[in-house]
């Protein structure tokens, strides 16, 4: 008699956990949202252009951050292709929009060459990358962002 395994939630974990033990156990998923996937799913997103398919969750992947991911990816036959990291901001409150990748991107807006508040955020965004490391070896974790960016005076551009 095969030995019975109830899995509780149909995200990533619980169906790969399923997908393991199947062909040995008899597999029950339980999952309370009325889709799999967990916090990975798409969600239509409506706009005056019309209704756009957003995918949320997992944003990354490669092969030597995620080599297991990447075996299982290989078992069940699913491809993958190569694709550019960037990262991009849209505010509509101040109406800032930039796009790190260059110089070019970063300044999209023309104006924002000359926007003192811009100039101090990039300017907070270079500190950040320097304190924030350092921050990483401090044994104190209960430290929020928003508590480091105050006690350091940070802009309230960049927060």
């Amino acid at each position: 008699m095969r030995e019975r395994i109830a899995i509780v939630g149909a995200g990533v974990s619980g169906l790969v956990c399923a997908y393991l033990l199947h062909e040995t156990h008899d597999v029950v998923v339980y999952e309370a949202s009325d889709w799999i996937g967990g916090h990975t799913h798409t969600v239509d997103v409506r706009d005056a252009a019309g209704v756009h398919p957003v995918d949320t969750g997992f944003i990354v992947f490669n092969e030597p951050n995620y080599p297991e991911f990447a075996a299982l990816l290989a078992e069940l036959g699913v491809a993958s292709r190569p694709t550019s990291m960037s990262f991009s901001v849209r505010c509509d409150r101040s109406g800032i929009e930039y796009n790190g990748t260059s110089l070019d991107r970063l300044f999209a807006q023309r104006r924002n060459l000359v926007r003192p508040d811009f100039l101090r955020m990039v300017r907070d965004i270079l500190r950040f990358h320097r304190e924030a490391r350092e921050a990483l070896a401090w044994p104190d974790r209960t430290v929020t962002v928003a508590d480091f960016a105050a006690e350091r005076g940070y802009s309230p551009a960049f927060l």
